[in-house]
């Protein structure tokens, strides 16, 4: 069975992603797209942080503590990287922040990764940057400062800002999620909490929770053995030359389903926090599409924002009574206004409220093949009917 989920959002937010800059010039991240002009950017790592961010606030995930990490490399070369004993029980799977997401782990031979079941791409600006800033300075403090030392030097800064609606795409590999596939090969160096062992054998036995994996490690003298976690299931195991490949799956399907709502109500209550500011990037306009056992696809390309002013026109009655009678006034108004109009070309879908797309996402669990697309939308804004393909 082959399920996704594909989203295509549109959320409102200010000057999210800043980039390395120079001296006291704080500068945004950019991109230059087809039409030669410059775009905010608020890149996929910026992004999945503040999933992971938001979800633990709110307590949809639990993220790996330092005990489940380590540092690999040597000198300035060191990358942190999820414990290899980690990876060997399967406890990795526990975390969704590795099984959303993925991992590369260095140390083991051959090296471990896992391409993320989530693929979230790069929020870029819908409308291009024009270069506004603004100048800042610690003129508070340096003020207090003047007034002892005699002398006020405050350290001032310009910041480039950019507020404006942005455009990016989730896609979700269903079937991937809570599996994993892991290679390792004899002698390979295996971290755990007491230090660096190197891999001796690993063989399938039988216990009371059923059949599993007892992993044995070799540090000199000293030996140590450990267990696959009972929270999975042995999927495959076999032994190439002198790599092993092992191959797991979280036990409880439930909580495959669970995850994946719970990564669904983090996005639709997405939260980042910059410069002592909360943004809000929960969606203003989302093109969901659910697909099972057919081709997937996404509209990110053919959502557009339309500058454009809504008019209305109407006709007031005034009514006043004076010595010589009742005097009727007819006064005709107009009323422009400017609201933030889109248009998603060539696609033909119910449009639906932001409410129900939990429920609407519940259909990618069921059997046969499936092939739906909804837009929902945010009362701020509006959207413009347009033909099918």
């Amino acid at each position: 069975m082959s399920r996704h989920i594909v989203m295509d959002l549109v959320f409102y937010g200010n000057s999210l992603n800043y980039d390395q800059g120079s001296g006291n010039y704080q500068e945004l991240k950019k991109i230059t797209k087809w039409d030669g002009r410059q775009y905010t950017l608020v890149s996929r790592y910026a992004l999945r942080y503040s999933m992971l961010d938001t979800a633990e606030k709110v307590g949809l995930f639990e993220l790996a503590d330092a005990s489940n990490l380590i540092k690999s490399g040597k000198g300035d070369s060191t990358v942190i990287q999820p414990a290899t004993e980690f990876l060997l029980t399967g406890d990795i799977l526990e975390y969704p922040e590795f099984d959303l997401f993925g991992y590369l782990i260095t140390e083991t031979t051959p090296q471990n990764f896992r391409t993320a079941p989530v693929k979230v791409g790069h929020a870029v600006s819908m409308t291009p940057f024009m270069y506004d800033a603004h100048f800042n300075a610690n003129i508070g403090l340096a003020n207090r400062m003047r007034k002892r030392h005699g002398e006020m030097k405050p350290n001032p800064f310009t910041a480039e800002e950019h507020e404006t609606f942005y455009q990016y795409s989730i896609v979700v590999d269903v079937d991937s999620i809570g599996e994993i596939e892991i290679y390792i090969a004899e002698g390979s160096d295996v971290t755990v909490a007491e230090g660096k062992y190197k891999l001796e054998g690993i063989e399938r036995v039988s216990s009371l929770n059923g059949e599993g994996l007892l992993i044995q490690l070799k540090k000199g003298r000293n030996k140590k053995e450990i267990l696959q976690s009972e929270k999975v299931e042995l999927l495959e195991f076999e032994k190439i030359d002198k790599v092993y490949r092992i191959r797991y799956r979280l036990k409880d399907e439930e909580k495959i389903k669970e995850r994946i709502r719970s990564l669904l109500k983090t996005v639709m209550n997405l939260k980042r926090t910059i410069k002592a500011r909360n943004e809000d990037l929960s969606p203003k306009l989302l093109v969901l599409g659910l697909y099972r056992d057919s081709p997937y696809r996404t509209f990110k390309d053919r959502i557009a924002l339309l500058d454009e002013y809504t008019e209305e026109e109407y006709d007031e009655i005034e009514e006043q009574e004076t010595d010589k009678g009742r005097i009727l006034r007819v006064k005709h108004v107009t009323n422009k206004q400017r609201k933030p109009v889109f248009e998603v070309s060539g696609l033909d879908a119910e449009t639906m409220e932001m409410d129900d797309v939990e429920e609407f996402v519940e259909k990618i669990f069921g059997e046969g093949e499936l092939s739906e697309v909804a837009v929902f939308t945010d009362p701020a804004i509006e959207l413009k009917r347009n033909s099918g393909d």
